[in-house]
């Protein structure tokens, strides 16, 4: 028997991993109704036409070779001009996944962390794993808003950065500004940099998004984001690392080295981020309202079943539910039983392992009748 790595046995993505369960129930003849990835092309979305058009013809062009390492230069002028830095301030990645990657090998050694709100998304608990960091995380309210004395409590000597994910995956949160504020003012007391996922910083359909950009202005952050959920497109795998402010550049050359080893991003879809950033922006309007409808029937239906509550998303496609009955143990229970009865949704401790095992993520992107569908289903699982 050839066994596998130590390091490869600290991997886990439970969005995906709950999907072998489900594949072999809808065998048995199951019909599955599929709530647990952040993908729009399943349920009718698509990218907005001149993307595509440019991805299309970029492969009529002489495009065969490798990109530069760090990304196609026209691209870091427009990230650039998007992000209000200097074009080497900018790293082309494979989708902000890739990205992630990178910040964790060049920033934490064994011993060490990003500190992460809680819930997060469980990439950034992996890559603290694999990393052989220590994981640490500062708490959110009722509402998941970040509290800041828990932020302040929960840094330590070994703390290498603070994330911020606004809006937010897995709860759909959107950050106030001044809780955002609060933050800043905490990393400069502290003397640490900000890391901020802007992934969905483009879909709040309540209220306004304030970006770290905006405001970090004398503390540095690197701004995360790609083609995937702005532009509809997690297909690309397209996406940035922009560095603000002062302090990075021993970061910026370990980056540089990454991407380097890796050799490059293809052209096609980098020539389909220009678009998307140059190009007009009028889809984000329609699949915000579309997902505000989506959005009020969840919450709609999520008061009318005894036993679940939720706290409203403003942002992204992504609800956080709390399981309030004892009829569980845990979250992971409830989200296996749910299969039986053709749902797929995340368990909750995937995402928030310190917290107390009762709540599940669902994807709101089904048209309403679907959606209205799966609450059937989840209602009666639910009433037993």
């Amino acid at each position: 028997m050839i066994e596998p790595s130590k390091r490869s046995e600290l991997v886990s993505y439970p969005i995906r991993d709950i999907v072998q369960e489900a594949k072999r129930l809808e065998k048995q003849g199951t019909q599955m109704i599929y709530l647990n990835i952040g993908d729009p092309a399943p349920f009718g979305f698509r990218p907005p036409q001149h993307v595509l058009d440019a991805a299309a013809h970029a492969l009529t062009q002489n495009y065969s070779g490798y990109a530069p390492s760090d990304g196609d230069p026209e691209l870091k002028e427009a990230v650039a001009s998007f992000e209000k830095v200097a074009p080497e301030d900018v790293f082309i990645t494979a989708g902000l996944s890739e990205g992630i990657d990178f910040l964790f090998q060049a920033m934490v050694d064994p011993g060490r962390n990003i500190i992460l709100p809680v819930p997060t998304y469980p990439l950034y608990l992996t890559k603290e794993r694999i990393s052989y960091g220590t994981i640490e995380f500062y708490d959110c309210d009722e509402k998941f808003e970040p509290d800041p004395d828990s932020l302040r409590k929960n840094i330590n000597k070994y703390t290498k950065a603070i994330l911020v994910i606004n809006p937010n995956n897995p709860t759909g949160a959107v950050y106030s500004r001044k809780t955002l504020q609060s933050i800043i003012d905490i990393a400069g007391e502290s003397k640490l940099p900000i890391i901020s996922d802007d992934v969905y910083d483009q879909m709040v359909f309540d209220g306004e998004i304030t970006n770290m950009r905006d405001i970090c202005k004398d503390v540095p952050v690197v701004c995360g984001n790609s083609l995937s959920k702005n532009y509809i497109y997690p297909g690309a795998r397209a996406g940035y690392l922009a560095f603000h402010g002062e302090g990075w550049d021993k970061m910026k050359d370990a980056v540089q080295r990454l991407c380097n080893q890796r050799l490059s991003v293809n052209w096609e879809m980098q020539r389909a981020y220009i678009a998307a950033i140059k190009g007009s922006h009028d889809h984000i309007h329609k699949f915000n309202s579309e997902l505000k409808k989506r959005r009020d029937i969840l919450v709609k239906r999520v008061k009318e079943i005894d036993g679940l509550s939720v706290a409203p998303p403003k942002g992204a496609f992504y609800s956080f539910i709390k399981v309030e009955s004892d009829k569980w143990k845990n979250d992971t229970e409830f989200v296996r039983g749910l299969l039986k009865c053709g749902v797929v949704v995340v368990p909750g401790s995937g995402f928030a392992p310190n917290m107390d095992g009762k709540y599940f993520r669902l994807v709101f992107l089904p048209k309403p009748e679907q959606l209205d569908e799966a609450f059937n289903r989840i209602e009666k699982f639910v009433k037993g």
